[in-house]
């Protein structure tokens, strides 16, 4: 029972410490979702070293010298405590790199130590109780989704940053003195059996490695892919991101624990009509509801993980390769995570990864059956597996010549996906950008409205008329470049300065779109996320004082969390003349962020004005802006165009320390 309790604390420590260091270094890499992307492959990284180290000592020494070893990793980890407590500094010009890099300075000495403690505990439980060894793995999965299923509801509601990075560490502590415990009285029951001299390796390697590194590599990258397209299109909130590691660990806990969870006939039907689903996901997900579309990349990813866990239990060797099993299985998983955040972005400018993801786990799946000789059905199996690839591929290869048949040019990098569309609607030209699906800047190169600001950012709308009524020689600042439309504004002896933190928007704006050419304002261009630029500029004695203030960073369809907190907006203000406005864009499918615009206003005592422009085309947008000041006589021009709040929802502040993206749910509030 206290291996069982032990395995599962351990496995619980491990997911709970994932979303804290997340959100720990969610501002200082940007707030988007590419910054969890990076995390998963620290995290499945330091796996695979754990999980080689842990099949090194337990093949290589006696036990009574491998507990000596683990109790002294076990201890460095405590000495490394208190976890993220470091000063996390501005991403590099390699942020995945940096993610690591300051993932393994906060976090990674504990994070190897628990990490290595599951499989070791296996395989000493296999030399006092062969028949249960793997049944460990499944309790030490359970506690692993048990604490992705808290983080968001019972531990980020409720606590600061601070108080859960001690309050971990101190779980750490207590696990670590009770596995000293657990050694001293174990090592005790092996040695009156005997088995304290041998390890339990017998040399060699499985026939069956390949197949476990595939299974495992594909596994994972379901889940991160899935992970990028679910999360492309909402700011990166940890429900959303451990929502799909849940599920993932959940088919291990199914498949893992009872065999009888995984019916192959049964799971490849559902996979089969997983595939056409997660086709049309890929093209036209962005139009379903939040709720919708959580739910079918949901079932997709929970059908695809079963496939791949199912045939690894399949698969899975005796006892005496039990430390090899997982260490190839933790090196699938870190290669399929960095072939994911590496590799992908340098291949494909869409996700192209997610379909190819669910068509390996049908391919694999074949595979698996075909090598088991004890099914009588292999050839039936397989040929259905893979003859559901070939048909779900002509769809998914007809479906994307049908979608990018307009498109001018795609970029991908570590930040995201950028797409320029040329389109006829209405007698007109349209050229867009869209960053994921979400459309971030409109021209009309022919037609009504040509030369003209469009969209979001149109004359009717507060930022248009507010940039509009700015006298001649005023400096504005923008967080968030766009397309440029908002260079449009600018008169002859305007300065605006925009902060972006997309090289690829730069590039974009300026070759594809003619707004900043256009525009008659003097432009400065500052590459980096604009918090952390500011924030530089003012501890440098460079800080800028503008006459107004654009917040128009969005990443997908929402504004990353770190530049709407208390100390974000105490920034804006310190960059803001006395009777400057600051104007922030929410427009958003997904968030209503009005209560938490109201929030900090009222912590700020300041005057607040909300304004909906309505659509003036049937494909045109809804657009909300609000505008700030500490001068309440500033904004009375604008009284004309306020709107009603849209919710009576409570008003809320997030901090640094402090966010919880679901009260901004629109299917949260009324």
């Amino acid at each position: 029972m206290l291996a069982i309790i032990l395995v599962f604390l351990s496995a619980f420590l491990l997911f709970q410490v994932q979303p804290i260091m997340a959100k720990m270094l969610l501002p200082s890499f940007g707030g988007g979702t590419q910054v969890w992307t990076a995390c998963l492959l620290f995290f499945q990284t330091f796996l695979l070293a754990s999980y080689g180290y842990a099949h090194l000592i337990s093949s290589r020494l006696a036990l009574k010298k491998q507990f000596f070893v683990h109790g002294g990793v076990l201890l460095a980890g405590a000495i490394a405590l208190p976890i993220g407590t470091q000063a996390l500094g501005a991403p590099s010009d390699a942020p995945a790199l940096g993610v690591l890099a300051q993932l393994a300075m906060a976090v990674g000495l504990p994070y190897f130590a628990l990490a290595a403690t599951a499989p070791l505990m296996q395989s000493w439980q296999a030399k006092v109780d062969y028949e249960h060894a793997y049944k460990l793995y499944s309790y030490s999965n359970i506690g692993s989704f048990l604490a992705l299923l808290s983080y968001p509801f019972a531990v980020e509601p409720w606590l600061g940053l601070g108080d859960q990075s001690w309050l971990w560490s101190g779980l750490f502590v207590a696990f670590a003195a009770t596995f000293y415990a657990y050694m001293a009285r174990f090592y005790n029951q092996a040695k009156r059996l005997g088995s304290t001299e041998q390890s339990a390796f017998r040399g060699g390697i499985h026939g069956k490695w390949l197949l476990w590194l595939l299974l495992s590599g594909c596994g994972v990258m379901v889940l991160t892919a899935s992970t990028n397209a679910m999360t492309q299109n909402v700011a990166p909130v940890p429900f959303l991101w451990l929502l799909p590691l849940a599920l993932y660990l959940l088919t291990f806990v199914l498949c893992f624990h009872s065999p009888k969870a995984y019916h192959r006939i049964f799971w490849l039907a559902a996979l089969a009509v997983c595939a056409f689903i997660s086709c049309f996901l890929f093209f036209i997900g962005s139009q379903f509801d939040i709720v919708s579309q959580v739910i079918l990349y949901s079932l997709v990813l929970f059908a695809a993980c079963m496939i791949c866990h199912g045939e690894l239990v399949h698969a899975k060797p005796s006892t005496e390769y039990l430390t090899q099993f997982y260490l190839v299985m933790a090196l699938g998983g870190a290669l399929g995570t960095a072939l994911i955040t590496f590799v992908a972005p340098q291949v494909f400018t869409l996700y192209y990864e997610y379909p190819l993801a669910i068509g390996a786990a049908l391919v694999l799946f074949a595979w698996g059956v075909v090598s088991d000789k004890g099914i009588h059905r292999a050839p039936l199996l397989g040929g259905s597996a893979l003859g559901t690839v070939a048909l779900a591929g002509l769809l998914f290869f007809w479906l994307d010549g049908q979608f990018k048949s307009n498109d001018i040019e795609r970029l991908r990098n570590f930040y995201g996906l950028l797409t320029v569309t040329e389109v006829n609607i209405e007698g007109r030209t349209e050229r867009r950008l869209i960053d994921g699906t979400t459309t971030h800047g409109v021209e009309v190169l022919k037609g009504e409205g040509q030369g003209e600001p469009q969209s979001y950012y149109r004359y009717q709308t507060l930022v248009g008329q507010l940039l509009q009524d700015l006298p001649n020689g005023s400096h504005v600042g923008f967080i968030g470049l766009g397309a440029g439309t908002l260079a449009a504004y600018g008169k002859s002896k305007d300065t605006y300065t925009f902060y972006e933190l997309n090289p690829n928007v730069l590039a974009t704006a300026q070759a594809q779109f003619s707004y900043l050419d256009n525009s008659q304002a003097k432009l400065d261009y500052v590459l980096g996320d604009g918090r952390i630029t500011l924030s530089a500029q003012q501890a440098q004695g460079q800080e800028q004082v503008f006459d107004a203030l654009v917040l128009d960073a969005f990443s997908g369809d929402a504004i990353p969390m770190h530049l709407l907190t208390q100390e974000a907006m105490a920034l804006y203000l310190t960059q803001l003349k006395e009777d400057g406005i600051l104007a922030v864009h929410i427009s958003n499918t997904h968030l209503d962020l009005t209560p938490l615009m109201r929030g900090l206003a009222q912590q700020f005592d300041l005057t607040i004005l909300y304004g909906e422009a309505k659509a003036e085309q049937s494909h045109g947008h809804d657009v909300r802006w609000v505008l700030l000041s500490r001068d309440k006589g500033q904004l009375e021009p604008y009284r004309a165009s306020e709107s009603p709040w849209p919710s009576s929802t409570a008003p809320f502040v997030w901090r640094d320390d402090y966010s919880n993206l679901l009260q901004a749910m629109k299917f949260m509030g009324e």
